[in-house]
């Protein structure tokens, strides 16, 4: 009787230990538009904020995320999570960055590159009769150059549409107090856009493509 006893413990123990493990699921994908640890730790910490989410661990080296997660948890909600608080990327398996234009494509586009981070009077750069994207960035920001080519590529998508790509250099230029004092530019990327006749039709702050698109879209019909 002992023994069965000690069987049944066995079994209710491992069974107890099994329908644990079955209580979360795993999640692995890697995380775009990190530049230092600190990214790491801010995406890990996004990550653990979300409901559900039992661990996370965001690797800066490999740009690799591995998430313990409940069920009802989806890797949609991940991308979410880490889109809405952050300026990074979450890449699924089988997924991958939008790339810049190509030197074909871009001889199709209505596209300049300023740089030296002087302040700037942006009537003087707006392109006639089009919509005027100014997209602000720098070679140091990690989410920029995620952004920057999910910009160019709206160049192929809507003709009306011109874009400036700005280098504000750094955070002491003239053109970046400028941002900060009368747009109110909190980071990068940070994007403007106006009509051809100067109007501000509206700002996007962070990795917001969506958003940049719905203008174009508002102002275009």
């Amino acid at each position: 009787m002992k023994t069965i006893l000690i069987f049944f413990h066995i079994v209710f123990f491992l069974s107890a230990v099994f329908s644990q493990q079955e209580k979360f699921k795993t999640f692995e994908f890697s995380v775009e538009g990190m530049t230092c640890q600190s990214c790491a730790n801010t995406a890990t910490a996004t990550l653990l904020g979300v409901k559900g989410v039992k661990r996370a661990h965001v690797d800066f080296t490999t740009k690799k995320a591995t998430v313990k997660v409940k069920p009802e948890v989806t890797e949609q909600q991940i991308k979410e999570a880490i889109k809405a608080k952050t300026n990074f990327e979450v890449l699924l398996p089988g997924e991958e960055l939008v790339k810049p234009l190509t030197e074909e494509e871009k001889k199709n586009a209505d596209m300049t590159v300023i740089k030296g981070g002087n302040k700037m009077n942006f009537k003087d750069h707006l392109a006639p009769g089009k919509i005027t994207i100014f997209d602000f960035y720098a070679d140091w920001c990690g989410p920029c150059r995620v952004f920057s080519p999910k910009v160019e590529r709206l160049l192929l998508k809507y003709p009306n549409v011109a874009l400036k790509k700005v280098d504000i250099v750094d955070w002491k230029s003239e053109l970046s107090k400028q941002l900060t004092k009368i747009y109110k530019m909190p980071a990068l990327p940070f994007t403007l856009i106006f009509d051809d006749k100067g109007n501000l039709l509206g700002k996007v702050e962070g990795n917001k493509i969506e958003e940049v698109e719905q203008i174009i879209i508002k102002d275009t019909k």
